[in-house]
């Protein structure tokens, strides 16, 4: 699965996410798919690999994430002052947990962030995992996860 993203961009093999669910449970990171079933004006927290980043001139600063788990995709909005303040989390992180209030418009659903985590680490240690082990032992010689987004500005 490491291999296959890291050379094609992609697996047909398990999601990345799916060895680090355990881990992300244990923080109170909800999947997306549950995420996405929440009441409007809930507050959670979802984590995923950045799929998207888009910051478009007409829309004053805000930046707009499109995250991916094992379960769906969600989309983040990011007002400028917290994406200045997260600037460099918002811009390299390969995988990031965002907790913030949901908003519904119909079958519209965004995550409007209020904090924002770089969990980048966990995703590079993926490899290392399997799906039934969570356990993470670090080996030298194995082939870090790396996942790229698409950037728009």
């Amino acid at each position: 699965m490491v291999r296959d993203y890291n050379r094609l961009g992609l697996s047909l093999r398990d999601h990345p996410l799916t060895f680090l669910r355990k881990d992300l449970q244990e923080q109170g990171i909800l999947p997306c798919r549950q995420a996405l079933n929440a009441k409007d004006g809930k507050r959670l927290t979802v984590a995923g690999l950045v799929l998207v980043r888009h910051r478009p001139g007409s829309a004053e600063g805000v930046v707009f994430l499109t995250l991916e788990d094992e379960t769906a995709n969600m989309n983040v909005i990011i007002w400028p002052d917290l994406f200045d303040a997260n600037r460099r989390i918002v811009l390299g992180g390969q995988m990031l947990a965002v907790k913030g209030m949901l908003q519904k418009e119909g079958e519209v659903v965004h995550l409007v962030a209020q904090e924002i985590r770089d969990l980048s680490e966990l995703l590079a240690d993926v490899g290392n995992r399997s799906s039934a082990d969570t356990t993470a032992d670090i080996d030298s010689g194995s082939e870090r996860l790396v996942v790229r987004s698409r950037n728009f500005h």
